[in-house]
């Protein structure tokens, strides 16, 4: 009898175990970057916090159900034709769900055949014979009828879903695309309304087709197993029916707690992941910072929490199951123990007892997996609900029927305006506000920050409407004009350019017809053209999110030839040249001059230096006009402009940089090395006049000498290799400790970690700060020990190996091949315990499957060959027995479901330790590569982990309850006839098939189509994330039809799908039933030429009839166990990976003092994702112990590669980069970065505290050291005044800061490393003009300390004022020398900082 496994093959719906559990010490003493400080109370910020949830708690009210539409509007997309397909499928569905209770019917006769009298001289009479191959034809039939219902069933529900979701979408689409600004405003236009659709849709799709034909499918049976059990015996029926409830509840119970667990392990795994996606986001950070141990036990500490509710949902699970089973098989023995009452006084027969018995088991199984298809309905009509609700909204209001001005002059007008957002309707942006914009000027708009400047753009292009007024072209309101004619004669460059996932051609076309020479004549224009025809495969080149990454500087001028194809009259321009670098901001202003001529101009403007010449110039302050001229005309006025033009000229030069004395360029001539083609050794800098507090030694430098070579400034450079002791120390370092503790001290407290080797140092102490002293220690090291630190990471002195990078990378490809098993029980050996009690459960409820099919089919075959009080006492006796193995059942269940339960948690537990420990070694090109995303990781973390435990720990579990089975059915078929015993295992590869077949379809009609809508929804995402350009372009016609024959090419796909699907699944339930009946057939053939009994044939039909799902299990298994083993490569992989950069060789230098002097000699660098891009040539650039150099160039000149190579995130392809004249290769890496501050041009800010993010430097560091670097910083201030101050929690869930305030954090962080050498890439770029003054105060103030400091600058901001000034072009350096030296060279210097000089600079011709 074919019924699933478990009982007999079947097993109740239940959840496994979501994420693993872990084992960890004590937590660490001091807070965590990491950790939700909501969990601790130590704070007055958080126990406020913690006080104010809970008083947002108390008034806990029930959520109202979510909207959802009544079911049959489900279909209200459907046609005539859907509606055909649909009465097809589910009248083929309710054939098949009956088939298997027919098939019951029918055993029934088959078992009724040993009522047959039988001839004296054979083991089987004639009839007996005929009447078994009667039914074995009738068992072919069945499985033919089988066959064309379910490729029927499956083929009309897979195209008919696909049909009425493709309506949906389109509509829904069409609807989207026509919606007004506003829309958007309120619901995001990021792209998650697309991707929601798509979930949502599948939804629908699942609900409408899938799960419908599943529900009538199990309705049927239902329905046919009570008339069928009714009909064969009503009392064996009813007394199992009232047995149901039992049986039910015990499953329920157990479901309802496994549910609330699984919900609970979800929210304490959330904590994890987010510790981990954070880790890896900010990876750069974290290496710099050397925080790989906290972050590693971070992690782990996280997990621990899920360690309780992964034991209780093991429990719950094996004693939910197992009086599931128990009960089952308990009321099992009781119907067969009442059916002797009726076999007895002949009310029923053994067929129709067993029959009934079945049919009603199967029937209930039927309802039970019916009701699991509401969840999929309710959900499929909330679904519905959201997309209804969006297709019924009204399009955009905007007049589509307007008047056509005959000649456009261009000249614009707003009269008394008042406007705001209708998200914010409480906040008005503009005023009263009048501009009038002359046919053929450029106006530019400037003004602080919530002036009002930016709703300008919106409003002109009637994304809306002013609340009051009006916005005039040429003298007519622009709500008269037709809309699209409108945006036709307007032209938008925004900062962002949108781009859809097209080729160049249609991106620059974006729904025009335009003729490629057209195209090629823009692209011209706007300077695109060179670049675009040097791509292989030129304007047909895939972009965005499928295709090629291009840079800012090529997406802007894709934007140009866009505007310039369109030819507008008017043309907006929002900050286009914004976040270029000089030399990609002069070649597009050069593109946006050619724009601008002849048409009317609005521009936004951040930095004004960038719109002097404009006719004229708008200033806006609170949503109103406030001045209004030329650029000198402001300036005279001495107004709001004259002082935004002061704070923007404030932050280019430092005001609290000390006076140096500076001579010619001489003082910094380069001696070339003859063997070293860019090498040069650098003269030291003349240092500045400070207060005695700030000297770098007693009279080492004095103020009137200008040049230094490297033997007159010994305190400036290394030791010679002579003097350094056996660990790289210098043996005349002096006794005095430095005035600041180091980080690296609180790693010495965290706990034991796999793979984590650190000895305990000493720690040191601070000598604190002097109150008279008018800098804080924390910015100079001690003078008499010029740059000494603690010794945390000292370990002996060994030699460096050279080959071992060409080594590692040859161990990297090893891992390729799957795991083997024996890696896999490796894993497991700590709970070899567990796995030998599970696997003692496994077996013993493995086994008693076929051995209940037997016992069972004893029974059976007793009502007909017993009589009186001998077929009692055999009935008995073996209902005894099944009640015994019902109670039996009960504690095997639990045995295996809880000890297996236990061991795959801590075995995906361990693996997930693993795998993030072995992430946080990789160096840092290894994230580069696309396949190592931060997101892609997470998700690894994950979900890969949990296919170790679904690999080795669930599948074993399984595989030894199964291969019981198997190995007890063959024991049992071979003493009972061993020829028929081989011709059941014969036909297993065949159901093996038909298992596998089965398991695909039940995994879901949609999943082989739903990539290809992902795809089709890419240009949709695009078009929505650039709602703004679509929409001035009138693009949105142009993205509906891409989108609708995308979907008309799914549709032609799903066609072909649901037929090839169909008819394998209705192939796989032939031969299910197709089997069976051979089998019968070879039973009669068995008993006639007298192989053996006719009684014991039967018998021994019945247990393999019973037991083939358990037969076929493991076979079933082999496809998901060779796919999850694919899967697992990739977990080996990383858990395996050898690093290129070894940060964590113990024989490596930690020197107890740096000097701070470094070299780049002879580098030649390519990034390793981009090995053809040459990045740096033949390199070379010398800094001295406590210089500050600043390198500037043109964008991929360079510049920051230098930091990524000084802070050994990547290793140079050839040549040294040297500290204190040692190879950095020879330094313990945590150690190197340890001596570093790195400030990045985007600050990393962790959702935290503001004190855990500025504590990150040093985790032992006092509340004063903390507190005084916060006001070096800038920050002290800002933080004090936050309600919280300290605590204040910032990031996802917490106060969000301004990118100035952000970088202040990231400043202090640095100050409280107090690291000998700075690293500063751009810091001050990308923050406004006011919030950057404050932010450039700070760095002149950390820079003054006595370190060592490298910055890379895109902006003028400190130039006058460093030691010296590298410029780079190409990857060479092509000038270098002093602020003044270089502007008089009237090089690539001044081309590159000339917007910044001012008007003294600009009678220097540019060359």
């Amino acid at each position: 009898m074919m019924i699933s496994r478990g009982l007999f093959g079947w097993s109740p719906p239940h959840i496994q175990p979501l994420t693993p559990v872990s084992e960890v010490s004590e937590p660490p003493e001091s807070p965590s970057p990491y950790l939700d400080p909501g969990a601790e109370h130590g704070g007055t910020g958080t126990a406020a916090q913690a006080d104010d949830e809970e008083e947002m708690e108390e008034p806990e009210e029930m959520e109202p159900p979510p909207a959802a539409v009544p079911f049959s509007q489900l279909f209200a997309c459907a046609d005539r034709f859907d509606w055909v397909l649909m009465v097809f499928g589910s009248v083929a569905a309710a054939a098949h769900g009956t088939a298997l209770i027919v098939y019951l019917h029918y055993f029934a006769k088959i078992v009724q055949v040993l009522a047959f009298p039988t001839d004296s001289d054979h083991l089987i009479s004639d009839d007996q014979f005929n009447r078994l191959l009667e039914l074995s034809l009738t068992i072919v039939y069945i499985a033919g009828g089988v066959f064309i219902s379910g490729w029927i069933e499956v083929s009309c529900w897979i195209l008919t879903g696909e049909r009425q979701t493709a309506v949906i979408r389109s509509k829904y689409v069409q609807v989207l695309l026509n919606q007004d600004m506003s829309f958007f405003d309120t619901y995001g236009n990021n792209g998650d309304i697309v991707s929601q659709v798509l979930s949502d849709v599948l939804l629908i799709q699942s609900a409408l087709s899938e799960k419908v034909g599943n529900y009538i499918h199990n309705m049927a049976t239902f329905i046919s197993g009570l008339i069928i059990g009714f009909v064969n015996c009503w009392e064996i029926a009813l007394i199992t029916l009232a047995t149901g409830p039992f049986i039910v509840a015990a499953g329920g119970i157990s479901n309802i707690f496994l549910h609330r667990l699984a919900e609970n392990i979800q929210d304490a795994y959330a904590e994890a992941a987010s510790i981990a996606e954070q880790a890896v986001s900010y990876v750069r950070t974290l290496y710099a910072f050397t925080n790989e141990t906290l972050a590693k036990y971070s992690y782990a500490t996280s997990l621990q929490a899920t360690l309780r509710y992964g034991i209780l949902i093991s429990l719950v699970q094996g004693l939910g199951l197992g009086f599931t089973y128990g009960l089952a098989i308990c009321s099992c023995a009781m119907q067969l123990w009442i059916g002797r009452f009726f076999v007895i006084h002949h009310r029923a027969n053994g067929g129709e007892i067993i029959t009934a018995l079945f049919a009603v088991i199967l029937s209930g199984l039927g309802l039970n997996q019916a009701a699991t298809n509401f969840y999929s309905f309710d959900q499929g009509r909330i679904a519905a609900y959201r997309l209804f609700e969006m297709i019924s909204r009204s399009s955009s209001g905007t007049n589509q029927e307007g008047i056509i001005l005959s000649a456009v002059q261009g000249n614009i007008e707003f009269r008394n305006v008042y406007f705001s957002y209708l998200s914010r309707p409480e906040i008005p942006i503009l005023s009263g506000f009048y501009l009038t914009v002359p046919a053929k000027k450029a106006v530019a708009l400037v003004g602080r920050n919530g002036s009002g400047k930016s709703s300008i753009i919106p409003l002109m292009e009637r994304f809306y409407d002013p609340t009051l007024g009006e916005v005039l072209l040429d003298g007519e309101n622009i709500k008269n004009l037709k809309l699209e004619w409108l945006r036709s004669q307007i032209g938008l460059v925004t900062q962002e350019p949108a781009l859809l996932s097209l080729s160049i051609r249609e991106n620059i076309a974006y729904g025009r017809d335009a003729t490629l020479d057209q195209i090629e004549e823009a692209a011209k224009k706007a300077h695109a053209h060179t670049f675009i025809s040097s791509l292989e495969k030129g304007y047909e080149t895939q972009v965005g999110k499928t295709g090629l990454t291009l840079t800012e500087e090529q997406k802007i001028k894709l934007s140009i030839a866009r505007a310039v194809l369109l030819d507008p009259t008017i043309l907006l321009l929002d900050e286009v040249t914004g976040g270029l670098d000089f030399e990609a901001e002069r070649v597009v202003q050069e593109a946006l001059d050619l724009l601008m001529l002849g048409r009317s101009t609005i521009i936004i403007a951040r930095r004004l230096s960038l719109i002097r010449n404009a006719d004229y110039i708008a200033v806006m302050e609170e949503g109103q006009l406030l001045e209004m001229g030329t650029h000198d005309e402001l300036i005279n006025l001495g107004n709001l402009y004259a002082e935004l033009l002061k704070c923007e000229e404030a932050t280019k030069l430092p005001r609290r940089m000390p006076v140096r004395n500076y001579n010619d360029s001489a003082a910094f001539q380069a001696e070339r090395d003859s063997s070293a083609g860019r090498g040069f050794q650098e003269p030291s800098s003349p240092k500045m006049a400070k207060s005695p507090s700030l000297q770098r030694g007693h009279n080492v430098f004095r103020s009137q000498e200008l040049c230094f070579n490297s033997e007159e400034s010994p305190n400036d450079h290394s030791p010679a290799p002579e003097k350094l002791g056996e660990n790289g120390s210098s043996l005349d370092v002096g006794e005095k400790e430095p005035t600041i503790k180091r980080q690296d001290s609180f790693e010495m407290r965290l706990p034991e970690l796999p793979k984590i080797d650190i000895q305990c140092p000493q720690r040191q102490k601070s000598n604190g700060s002097d109150p008279e002293s008018p800098i804080s220690p924390l910015l100079i090291s001690d003078p008499q020990n010029e740059r000494s630190h603690s010794q945390t990471f000292s370990r002996p002195l060994g030699h460096s190996d050279d080959t071992s990078a060409s080594v590692k990378v040859a161990k990297d490809g090893q891992h390729k091949e799957p795991p083997s098993f024996w890696r896999l029980a490796q894993l497991s050996f700590p709970e070899w315990l567990y796995a030998v009690l599970g696997s003692i459960g496994a077996a013993i409820f493995g086994s008693f499957n076929p051995l209940l099919a037997y016992v069972i089919a004893l029974v059976v075959t007793t009502y007909y060959t017993s009589k009186g009080s001998h077929l009692r006492e055999e009935v008995d006796k073996w209902c005894l027995i099944i009640a015994c193995m019902g109670i039996v059942t009960v504690v095997a269940n639990f045995l295996q479901h809880f000890y297996f339960g236990i061991m795959g948690e801590k075995m995906t537990e361990r693996v997930r330790r693993m795998m993030f420990s072995a992430m946080l070694r990789n160096e840092v090109g290894w994230y580069d590569e696309e396949e190592n995303s931060p997101d892609t990781l997470s998700m690894r973390l994950a979900n890969d982990a949990t296919f170790v435990r679904a690999a080795f720990s669930n599948r074993l579990s399984i595989f030894i309850q199964d291969s019981f089975a198997v190995i007890v059915a063959i024991l049992i078929g071979l003493l009972l006839g061993w020829r028929l015993a081989l011709v059941a295992l014969a036909t297993l590869p065949v159901l093996t098939l038909s298992a596998i077949a089965q398991k695909l379809w039940l995994a879901g009609f949609s999943k082989g189509i739903q990539e290809m809508h992902r795809k089709a929804s890419l240009v949709l995402e695009d078009a929505v994330r650039n709602i703004y350009t679509v929409v001035a372009f009138c693009a949105g016609n142009k993205v509906m039809e891409l989108y609708r024959l995308q979907l008309q090419r799914i549709l032609r796909q799903s066609f072909f799908h649901g037929m090839a699907i169909g008819f394998a699944f209705g192939f796989s339930q032939f031969l299910l039933f197709a089997c069976n009946a051979l089998l019968l057939w070879y039973t009669a053939l068995s008993v006639d030429r007298r192989y053996m009994k006719l009684s014991t044939a039967l018998t021994e039909y019945m247990v393999f009839s019973f037991a083939t799902f358990a037969l076929v299990e493991p076979f079933g298994l082999a496809p998901y166990i060779l796919k999850r083993r694919r899967s697992l490569a990739s977990v080996f992989e990383i858990i395996d990976r050898v690093p290129t950069i070894e940060p964590d060789d113990t024989s490596a230098l930690s020197p107890p003092n740096v000097y701070g002097s470094i070299e780049l000699k002879n580098i030649d660098f390519c990034y390793p994702t981009r090995p053809e891009v040459l990045v740096l040539s033949n390199f070379s650039l010398k800094v001295n112990g406590g210089q500050t150099v600043a390198v500037v160039g043109v964008s991929g000149s360079g510049k920051s590669t230098i930091i990524s190579l000084i802070e050994r995130y990547y290793d140079p392809v050839a040549g040294q980069v040297l500290l204190d004249g040692r190879d950095l290769k020879s330094y313990n890496l945590r150690w190197l970065r340890s001596h570093m501050g790195l400030i990045q041009q985007e600050p990393i800010i962790f959702s935290t505290t503001i004190r855990e993010n500025i504590i990150y430097a040093r985790h032992n560091a006092s509340e004063a050291e903390m507190k005084e670097a916060a006001r070096i910083a800038n920050a002290h201030h800002f933080i004090s005044s936050l309600p919280h101050g300290y605590d204040t929690h910032i990031g996802m869930r917490g106060v969000e800061l301004t990118q100035g305030q952000k970088q202040r954090i990231a400043i202090a962080r640095v100050v409280l490393k107090n690291a000998p050498i700075l690293l500063i890439d751009e810091a001050s770029s990308s923050i406004e003009s006011e919030s950057s003054r404050v932010v450039q105060e700070a760095l002149d103030t950390l820079i003054m300390g006595n370190k060592t400091t490298i910055l890379i600058a895109h902006r003028v901001a400190m130039m006058r004022h460093v030691d010296n000034i590298v410029v780079l072009n190409g990857g060479k350096i092509v000038e270098e020398g002093t602020h003044d030296c270089l502007a008089g060279k009237n090089g690539l210097y001044v081309r590159l900082m000339q917007p910044h000089f001012g008007k003294n600079l600009r009678r220097h011709q540019l060359i």
